[in-house]
Protein backbone atom coordinates (compact mmCIF):
# COMPACT_ATOMS: atom_id res chain seq x y z
CA UNK A 1 0.00 0.00 0.00
CA UNK A 2 1.23 3.44 -1.40
CA UNK A 3 1.54 5.38 1.90
CA UNK A 4 3.26 8.48 0.21
CA UNK A 5 0.83 11.95 0.17
CA UNK A 6 -1.00 12.30 -2.75
CA UNK A 7 -0.87 16.04 -2.63
CA UNK A 8 2.09 18.21 -4.14
CA UNK A 9 2.45 20.45 -0.93
CA UNK A 10 2.52 16.86 1.48
CA UNK A 11 5.44 15.24 -1.16
CA UNK A 12 7.36 18.68 -0.96
CA UNK A 13 7.00 19.32 2.28
CA UNK A 14 7.70 15.29 2.87
CA UNK A 15 10.81 15.20 0.72
CA UNK A 16 12.68 18.36 2.14
CA UNK A 17 12.18 17.49 5.79
CA UNK A 18 13.54 14.00 4.73
CA UNK A 19 16.33 15.36 2.93
CA UNK A 20 17.24 16.87 6.28
CA UNK A 21 16.53 14.60 8.27
CA UNK A 22 19.01 12.39 6.91
CA UNK A 23 21.54 15.26 6.57
CA UNK A 24 20.71 15.44 10.62
CA UNK A 25 21.61 12.18 11.00
CA UNK A 26 24.70 12.16 9.18
CA UNK A 27 25.87 14.94 10.88
CA UNK A 28 25.13 14.17 14.37
CA UNK A 29 26.38 10.65 13.52
CA UNK A 30 29.77 12.68 12.34
CA UNK A 31 29.83 14.80 15.69
CA UNK A 32 29.56 11.42 17.97
CA UNK A 33 32.20 9.52 16.25
CA UNK A 34 34.85 12.28 15.78
CA UNK A 35 33.87 14.57 18.71
CA UNK A 36 31.40 13.06 21.48
CA UNK A 37 33.22 9.60 21.88
CA UNK A 38 36.84 11.04 22.11
CA UNK A 39 35.90 13.50 24.61
CA UNK A 40 34.16 10.87 26.42
CA UNK A 41 36.77 8.85 26.80
CA UNK A 42 39.51 11.65 27.31
CA UNK A 43 37.15 12.91 30.19
CA UNK A 44 36.76 8.88 31.76
CA UNK A 45 40.27 8.39 30.68
CA UNK A 46 41.63 11.70 33.39
CA UNK A 47 39.26 10.45 36.00
CA UNK A 48 40.35 7.32 35.89
CA UNK A 49 43.89 8.42 36.63
CA UNK A 50 42.71 10.52 39.27
CA UNK A 51 41.13 8.00 41.39
CA UNK A 52 44.42 5.66 40.94
CA UNK A 53 46.21 8.74 41.54
CA UNK A 54 44.20 9.08 45.00
CA UNK A 55 44.70 5.42 45.98
CA UNK A 56 48.48 5.32 45.78
CA UNK A 57 48.76 8.89 47.70
CA UNK A 58 46.72 7.37 50.00
CA UNK A 59 48.96 4.20 50.75
CA UNK A 60 51.81 6.07 50.52
CA UNK A 61 50.80 9.63 52.82
CA UNK A 62 51.25 9.19 56.62
CA UNK A 63 47.72 8.35 58.54
CA UNK A 64 47.79 12.16 59.88
CA UNK A 65 48.19 13.37 56.53
CA UNK A 66 45.06 11.48 54.94
CA UNK A 67 41.92 13.48 56.76
CA UNK A 68 44.04 16.84 54.35
CA UNK A 69 43.96 14.59 51.41
CA UNK A 70 39.87 13.28 51.91
CA UNK A 71 39.39 17.42 51.68
CA UNK A 72 40.88 18.05 49.04
CA UNK A 73 39.71 14.86 46.76
CA UNK A 74 36.27 15.96 48.10
CA UNK A 75 36.54 19.77 46.61
CA UNK A 76 38.89 19.24 43.72
CA UNK A 77 37.41 16.21 42.11
CA UNK A 78 34.01 15.12 44.26
CA UNK A 79 36.22 11.98 45.33
CA UNK A 80 34.69 10.66 48.47
CA UNK A 81 37.42 8.09 50.66
CA UNK A 82 35.48 5.46 52.39
CA UNK A 83 36.32 4.12 55.65
CA UNK A 84 34.68 0.79 54.85
CA UNK A 85 35.53 -2.01 52.71
CA UNK A 86 33.22 -4.73 52.78
CA UNK A 87 32.07 -6.40 50.33
CA UNK A 88 29.05 -4.87 47.85
CA UNK A 89 27.34 -6.33 44.71
CA UNK A 90 28.84 -5.31 41.40
CA UNK A 91 26.15 -3.30 39.46
CA UNK A 92 26.01 -2.98 35.70
CA UNK A 93 26.13 0.52 34.41
CA UNK A 94 24.59 0.80 30.71
CA UNK A 95 25.83 4.41 29.78
CA UNK A 96 28.38 4.73 27.79
CA UNK A 97 30.15 7.13 30.41
CA UNK A 98 30.65 3.94 32.55
CA UNK A 99 31.90 1.97 29.60
CA UNK A 100 34.21 4.24 28.79
CA UNK A 101 35.44 4.51 32.95
CA UNK A 102 35.79 0.75 33.35
CA UNK A 103 38.27 0.29 29.95
CA UNK A 104 39.71 3.60 31.36
CA UNK A 105 40.01 2.05 34.88
CA UNK A 106 41.59 -1.51 33.78
CA UNK A 107 44.49 0.24 31.34
CA UNK A 108 45.06 2.44 34.20
CA UNK A 109 45.41 -0.31 37.07
CA UNK A 110 46.45 -3.01 34.78
CA UNK A 111 43.91 -5.11 35.84
CA UNK A 112 39.80 -5.52 35.79
CA UNK A 113 38.63 -3.44 38.96
CA UNK A 114 35.15 -3.81 39.93
CA UNK A 115 32.32 -0.68 40.01
CA UNK A 116 29.95 -0.83 43.12
CA UNK A 117 26.59 0.98 43.62
CA UNK A 118 22.84 -0.03 44.94
CA UNK A 119 19.06 1.59 43.52
CA UNK A 120 19.47 3.64 46.67
CA UNK A 121 22.26 5.30 46.55
CA UNK A 122 23.31 8.23 44.56
CA UNK A 123 27.08 7.13 44.70
CA UNK A 124 29.36 4.90 42.70
CA UNK A 125 32.37 3.23 44.23
CA UNK A 126 35.38 1.48 43.07
CA UNK A 127 37.75 -0.72 45.37
CA UNK A 128 41.37 0.32 43.99
CA UNK A 129 44.28 -1.63 44.67
CA UNK A 130 47.22 0.07 45.72
CA UNK A 131 50.58 -1.87 47.28
CA UNK A 132 48.80 -4.73 49.10
CA UNK A 133 46.17 -2.28 50.31
CA UNK A 134 42.62 -1.98 49.48
CA UNK A 135 41.11 1.67 48.71
CA UNK A 136 37.06 2.04 48.21
CA UNK A 137 36.60 5.52 46.55
CA UNK A 138 33.06 6.93 45.58
CA UNK A 139 31.64 9.57 43.84
CA UNK A 140 28.10 10.96 42.97
CA UNK A 141 26.52 9.10 39.63
CA UNK A 142 25.51 12.42 38.70
CA UNK A 143 28.76 13.38 37.50
CA UNK A 144 28.25 10.48 34.35
CA UNK A 145 24.84 11.93 34.23
CA UNK A 146 25.24 13.39 30.03
CA UNK A 147 23.54 10.63 27.83
CA UNK A 148 25.29 11.57 24.42
CA UNK A 149 22.43 8.93 22.78
CA UNK A 150 19.19 11.01 24.32
CA UNK A 151 20.60 13.91 23.62
CA UNK A 152 21.27 12.95 19.88
CA UNK A 153 17.52 11.45 19.79
CA UNK A 154 16.58 14.99 20.91
CA UNK A 155 18.31 16.67 18.47
CA UNK A 156 16.81 14.66 15.97
CA UNK A 157 13.33 14.66 16.86
CA UNK A 158 13.48 18.26 17.37
CA UNK A 159 15.41 19.03 13.88
CA UNK A 160 12.75 16.79 12.11
CA UNK A 161 9.71 18.44 13.89
CA UNK A 162 10.87 21.57 13.19
CA UNK A 163 12.29 20.86 9.63
CA UNK A 164 9.01 19.84 8.80
CA UNK A 165 6.79 22.82 10.11
CA UNK A 166 9.26 24.75 8.18
CA UNK A 167 9.21 23.26 4.92
CA UNK A 168 5.10 23.02 5.09
CA UNK A 169 4.93 26.79 6.23
CA UNK A 170 7.26 27.25 3.29
CA UNK A 171 6.13 25.13 0.51
CA UNK A 172 2.60 25.98 1.07
CA UNK A 173 3.12 29.50 0.36
CA UNK A 174 4.08 27.74 -3.07
CA UNK A 175 1.22 25.39 -3.48
CA UNK A 176 -1.64 27.99 -2.43
CA UNK A 177 -1.49 30.04 -6.07
CA UNK A 178 -0.88 26.17 -7.84
CA UNK A 179 -4.26 24.75 -5.91
CA UNK A 180 -6.04 28.26 -7.09
CA UNK A 181 -4.89 27.21 -10.45
CA UNK A 182 -5.95 23.54 -9.66
CA UNK A 183 -9.63 24.85 -8.73
CA UNK A 184 -10.21 27.56 -11.76
CA UNK A 185 -8.94 24.90 -14.30
CA UNK A 186 -11.56 22.52 -12.58
CA UNK A 187 -14.83 25.36 -12.70
CA UNK A 188 -13.35 25.98 -16.51
CA UNK A 189 -13.53 22.26 -17.53
CA UNK A 190 -17.31 22.18 -15.62
CA UNK A 191 -18.46 24.82 -18.18
CA UNK A 192 -18.11 27.55 -15.88
CA UNK A 193 -16.79 31.28 -16.12
CA UNK A 194 -14.47 32.33 -12.75
CA UNK A 195 -12.61 35.23 -12.31
CA UNK A 196 -9.02 35.56 -13.59
CA UNK A 197 -6.41 34.53 -11.50
CA UNK A 198 -4.38 37.06 -9.65
CA UNK A 199 -0.94 37.63 -11.23
CA UNK A 200 1.27 37.89 -8.60
CA UNK A 201 4.02 36.04 -6.16
CA UNK A 202 7.10 34.22 -7.53
CA UNK A 203 8.06 34.99 -11.12
CA UNK A 204 6.98 31.30 -12.83
CA UNK A 205 3.91 31.58 -11.08
CA UNK A 206 2.88 34.42 -11.70
CA UNK A 207 3.58 33.92 -14.93
CA UNK A 208 2.13 30.61 -15.36
CA UNK A 209 -1.05 32.58 -13.99
CA UNK A 210 -1.13 34.88 -16.92
CA UNK A 211 -0.29 32.05 -18.89
CA UNK A 212 -3.66 30.28 -17.96
CA UNK A 213 -5.82 33.39 -17.98
CA UNK A 214 -4.92 34.56 -21.65
CA UNK A 215 -5.85 30.75 -22.19
CA UNK A 216 -9.21 30.81 -20.74
CA UNK A 217 -9.92 34.09 -22.31
CA UNK A 218 -9.08 32.20 -25.59
CA UNK A 219 -11.05 29.15 -24.72
CA UNK A 220 -13.96 31.29 -23.86
CA UNK A 221 -13.84 33.44 -27.18
CA UNK A 222 -13.74 29.91 -28.98
CA UNK A 223 -16.59 28.39 -27.55
CA UNK A 224 -18.64 31.73 -28.17
CA UNK A 225 -17.69 31.55 -31.44
CA UNK A 226 -18.42 27.92 -31.79
CA UNK A 227 -21.89 28.65 -30.68
CA UNK A 228 -22.74 31.56 -33.06
CA UNK A 229 -21.46 29.99 -36.03
CA UNK A 230 -23.11 26.55 -35.41
CA UNK A 231 -26.75 28.43 -34.54
CA UNK A 232 -26.18 30.85 -37.02
CA UNK A 233 -25.70 28.14 -39.77
CA UNK A 234 -28.60 25.92 -38.62
CA UNK A 235 -30.55 29.21 -38.77
CA UNK A 236 -29.53 29.65 -42.29
CA UNK A 237 -29.80 26.46 -42.90
CA UNK A 238 -33.73 26.22 -41.85
CA UNK A 239 -34.62 28.70 -44.11
CA UNK A 240 -33.84 26.88 -47.62
CA UNK A 241 -35.18 23.37 -46.14
CA UNK A 242 -38.69 25.50 -45.70
CA UNK A 243 -38.80 26.24 -49.25
CA UNK A 244 -37.59 22.26 -49.94
CA UNK A 245 -40.26 21.37 -48.05
CA UNK A 246 -42.69 23.57 -49.29
CA UNK A 247 -41.53 22.82 -53.19
CA UNK A 248 -41.86 18.82 -52.13
CA UNK A 249 -45.42 19.28 -51.16
CA UNK A 250 -46.30 21.41 -54.26
CA UNK A 251 -44.76 18.51 -56.69
CA UNK A 252 -46.35 15.62 -54.20
CA UNK A 253 -48.95 15.67 -56.81
CA UNK A 254 -47.49 14.83 -59.83
CA UNK A 255 -44.13 13.12 -58.77
CA UNK A 256 -43.46 9.43 -57.85
CA UNK A 257 -44.68 8.96 -54.55
CA UNK A 258 -41.58 7.04 -53.30
CA UNK A 259 -39.28 10.15 -54.70
CA UNK A 260 -41.32 12.09 -52.68
CA UNK A 261 -41.36 9.84 -49.20
CA UNK A 262 -37.37 9.71 -49.99
CA UNK A 263 -37.19 13.45 -50.39
CA UNK A 264 -39.17 14.09 -47.10
CA UNK A 265 -36.91 11.32 -45.03
CA UNK A 266 -34.05 13.31 -46.02
CA UNK A 267 -35.30 16.53 -45.35
CA UNK A 268 -36.68 15.23 -41.55
CA UNK A 269 -33.02 13.64 -41.20
CA UNK A 270 -31.13 16.90 -41.94
CA UNK A 271 -33.73 18.94 -39.66
CA UNK A 272 -32.67 16.76 -36.91
CA UNK A 273 -29.02 16.95 -37.43
CA UNK A 274 -30.00 20.79 -37.09
CA UNK A 275 -31.50 20.67 -34.08
CA UNK A 276 -28.72 17.82 -32.61
CA UNK A 277 -26.03 21.17 -33.31
CA UNK A 278 -28.60 23.77 -31.62
CA UNK A 279 -28.45 21.33 -28.88
CA UNK A 280 -25.02 20.42 -29.00
CA UNK A 281 -24.06 24.06 -29.09
CA UNK A 282 -26.34 25.07 -26.19
CA UNK A 283 -24.68 22.40 -23.80
CA UNK A 284 -22.88 25.17 -21.78
CA UNK A 285 -26.02 27.37 -20.79
CA UNK A 286 -26.18 28.42 -17.40
CA UNK A 287 -28.48 25.37 -15.41
CA UNK A 288 -31.90 25.96 -13.97
CA UNK A 289 -32.06 23.70 -10.81
CA UNK A 290 -35.38 22.23 -9.54
CA UNK A 291 -36.25 18.81 -7.51
CA UNK A 292 -37.02 16.22 -9.89
CA UNK A 293 -38.31 12.62 -9.21
CA UNK A 294 -35.74 10.19 -11.24
CA UNK A 295 -38.41 7.50 -11.65
CA UNK A 296 -40.79 9.81 -13.21
CA UNK A 297 -38.38 11.08 -15.87
CA UNK A 298 -37.05 8.09 -16.51
CA UNK A 299 -40.49 6.67 -17.27
CA UNK A 300 -41.80 9.77 -19.47
CA UNK A 301 -38.48 9.50 -21.34
CA UNK A 302 -39.34 5.12 -21.65
CA UNK A 303 -42.72 5.93 -22.56
CA UNK A 304 -41.36 8.61 -25.51
CA UNK A 305 -39.64 6.14 -26.76
CA UNK A 306 -41.98 2.96 -26.35
CA UNK A 307 -44.06 4.89 -28.44
CA UNK A 308 -41.35 4.81 -31.48
CA UNK A 309 -41.52 0.75 -31.01
CA UNK A 310 -38.25 0.43 -28.52
CA UNK A 311 -39.25 -2.27 -25.86
CA UNK A 312 -37.97 -1.47 -22.46
CA UNK A 313 -37.90 -2.89 -19.12
CA UNK A 314 -37.63 -0.07 -16.12
CA UNK A 315 -36.38 -1.14 -12.34
CA UNK A 316 -36.24 0.51 -9.22
CA UNK A 317 -34.24 -0.98 -6.75
CA UNK A 318 -34.87 1.53 -3.58
CA UNK A 319 -37.40 4.18 -2.62
CA UNK A 320 -38.50 7.00 -4.37
CA UNK A 321 -35.66 9.36 -5.59
CA UNK A 322 -36.03 12.94 -5.69
CA UNK A 323 -33.29 14.84 -6.71
CA UNK A 324 -32.38 18.36 -7.28
CA UNK A 325 -30.72 18.87 -10.92
CA UNK A 326 -31.73 20.80 -13.74
CA UNK A 327 -34.34 19.29 -15.70
CA UNK A 328 -33.53 19.87 -19.47
CA UNK A 329 -30.14 18.75 -18.91
CA UNK A 330 -30.87 15.50 -16.85
CA UNK A 331 -34.12 14.59 -19.74
CA UNK A 332 -31.58 15.30 -22.21
CA UNK A 333 -28.57 13.24 -21.31
CA UNK A 334 -31.25 10.06 -20.79
CA UNK A 335 -32.87 11.13 -24.12
CA UNK A 336 -29.20 10.63 -25.80
CA UNK A 337 -28.71 7.23 -23.70
CA UNK A 338 -31.69 5.81 -24.15
CA UNK A 339 -32.24 6.60 -27.96
CA UNK A 340 -28.30 5.07 -28.34
CA UNK A 341 -29.16 2.11 -26.55
CA UNK A 342 -32.91 1.70 -28.80
CA UNK A 343 -30.77 2.27 -31.99
CA UNK A 344 -27.63 0.14 -31.34
CA UNK A 345 -29.21 -2.61 -28.86
CA UNK A 346 -30.93 -4.34 -31.91
CA UNK A 347 -34.87 -5.54 -31.61
CA UNK A 348 -33.95 -7.06 -27.71
CA UNK A 349 -35.65 -5.10 -24.74
CA UNK A 350 -33.62 -2.51 -23.09
CA UNK A 351 -32.96 -2.83 -19.04
CA UNK A 352 -33.80 0.43 -17.18
CA UNK A 353 -32.18 0.28 -13.57
CA UNK A 354 -32.68 2.59 -10.70
CA UNK A 355 -30.54 3.26 -7.98
CA UNK A 356 -30.97 5.48 -4.82
CA UNK A 357 -29.31 5.72 -1.79
CA UNK A 358 -27.59 8.21 0.45
CA UNK A 359 -23.85 6.93 -0.51
CA UNK A 360 -24.93 6.93 -4.74
CA UNK A 361 -27.72 7.63 -6.91
CA UNK A 362 -27.21 5.88 -10.87
CA UNK A 363 -29.23 5.26 -13.49
CA UNK A 364 -28.00 2.30 -15.76
CA UNK A 365 -29.44 1.93 -19.35
CA UNK A 366 -28.83 -2.00 -20.77
CA UNK A 367 -28.90 -3.16 -24.00
CA UNK A 368 -27.88 -6.26 -25.33
CA UNK A 369 -25.71 -4.81 -29.11
CA UNK A 370 -22.70 -5.40 -30.09
CA UNK A 371 -20.75 -3.70 -27.57
CA UNK A 372 -18.35 -1.35 -27.59
CA UNK A 373 -14.55 -2.31 -27.96
CA UNK A 374 -12.49 -1.35 -25.15
CA UNK A 375 -9.94 0.68 -26.95
CA UNK A 376 -13.26 3.12 -28.47
CA UNK A 377 -14.81 3.57 -25.00
CA UNK A 378 -13.51 7.59 -24.88
CA UNK A 379 -13.51 7.79 -28.54
CA UNK A 380 -17.46 7.61 -29.36
CA UNK A 381 -17.90 10.54 -27.07
CA UNK A 382 -16.26 12.81 -29.56
CA UNK A 383 -18.14 14.46 -31.98
CA UNK A 384 -19.09 12.74 -34.86
CA UNK A 385 -17.16 9.60 -33.85
CA UNK A 386 -19.27 6.08 -35.05
CA UNK A 387 -18.05 2.95 -34.98
CA UNK A 388 -17.51 0.80 -37.73
CA UNK A 389 -20.76 -1.15 -37.71
CA UNK A 390 -22.78 1.99 -37.06
CA UNK A 391 -21.50 3.90 -39.96
CA UNK A 392 -22.86 0.79 -42.09
CA UNK A 393 -26.27 0.35 -40.20
CA UNK A 394 -29.55 2.14 -41.16
CA UNK A 395 -29.11 4.01 -37.49
CA UNK A 396 -29.45 6.85 -39.13
CA UNK A 397 -27.19 8.21 -35.72
CA UNK A 398 -25.61 11.75 -36.69
CA UNK A 399 -22.61 10.75 -33.82
CA UNK A 400 -23.74 13.82 -31.60
CA UNK A 401 -25.78 12.04 -28.77
CA UNK A 402 -23.00 10.84 -26.68
CA UNK A 403 -20.71 13.91 -27.22
CA UNK A 404 -23.80 15.76 -26.41
CA UNK A 405 -24.64 13.53 -22.93
CA UNK A 406 -20.78 14.04 -22.24
CA UNK A 407 -20.57 17.98 -22.54
CA UNK A 408 -23.57 18.35 -20.19
CA UNK A 409 -22.21 15.52 -17.89
CA UNK A 410 -19.07 17.22 -17.37
CA UNK A 411 -20.96 20.69 -16.78
CA UNK A 412 -23.10 19.70 -13.99
CA UNK A 413 -20.39 16.70 -12.40
CA UNK A 414 -22.26 13.89 -13.64
CA UNK A 415 -20.33 10.74 -14.97
CA UNK A 416 -21.29 8.72 -17.67
CA UNK A 417 -19.43 5.46 -18.01
CA UNK A 418 -19.42 2.68 -21.48
CA UNK A 419 -18.96 -1.11 -19.64
CA UNK A 420 -19.46 -4.09 -20.76
CA UNK A 421 -22.51 -6.30 -19.96
CA UNK A 422 -22.28 -9.79 -18.95
CA UNK A 423 -23.55 -11.80 -21.95
CA UNK A 424 -23.17 -9.37 -24.16
CA UNK A 425 -23.69 -5.71 -24.80
CA UNK A 426 -23.20 -2.43 -23.38
CA UNK A 427 -24.74 -0.72 -19.78
CA UNK A 428 -24.64 3.14 -20.15
CA UNK A 429 -24.19 3.88 -16.35
CA UNK A 430 -25.20 7.80 -15.77
CA UNK A 431 -23.70 8.11 -12.05
CA UNK A 432 -24.94 11.53 -9.77
CA UNK A 433 -23.89 13.34 -6.77
CA UNK A 434 -25.56 11.34 -3.96
CA UNK A 435 -25.27 15.12 -2.30
CA UNK A 436 -27.82 16.54 -4.28
CA UNK A 437 -30.23 13.65 -3.82
CA UNK A 438 -33.30 14.54 -1.43
CA UNK A 439 -35.54 13.11 1.49
CA UNK A 440 -38.66 12.06 0.14
CA UNK A 441 -41.25 13.20 2.80
CA UNK A 442 -44.33 10.65 1.74
CA UNK A 443 -44.98 7.81 2.20
CA UNK A 444 -42.49 5.40 0.96
CA UNK A 445 -43.75 2.57 -1.59
CA UNK A 446 -42.32 -0.67 -1.82
CA UNK A 447 -38.26 -0.64 -2.06
CA UNK A 448 -39.09 -2.00 -5.66
CA UNK A 449 -41.01 -0.92 -8.71
CA UNK A 450 -40.98 -2.33 -12.25
CA UNK A 451 -42.45 -1.25 -15.65
CA UNK A 452 -42.68 -2.25 -18.93
CA UNK A 453 -42.93 -0.21 -22.21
Amino acid sequence: MNLAPRSLLGRTALTIAATLLVFMIISMGAAVYFIFIPTAKRSTDDFAAVIISAAHSLQSLPEDMHEELRQQLLLDHGLIVSEQTHSLAEKSFDAPYFLFFRESLARRAGEDLAIFGTETSPLVWVDVPAHGRLYRLGFDRERAGTNPPVAILLAICGGAVLTLLASFLEVRKVIEPLERLSATARELGHGQNPPPLAEEGPREIAELAGAFNRMATDLRAMSENRNVIIAGLSHDLRTPLTRLELAVEMLSKDANPKLIAGIRRDLAAMNNLIEQFLQFSRGIEDERTEDLDLWETIESQAADLGREGARLRLHRHNPPCVYHADPVALERVLSNLLENAARYGGDKAIDVNLYCTDKAVSVEICDRGPGIPADQVEAVFRPFHRLEQARGSKSGGSGLGLAIARQLAIKHRWTIDLLPRKGGGTVAKLSLPPAQRRCSHDAPPPASAAASY
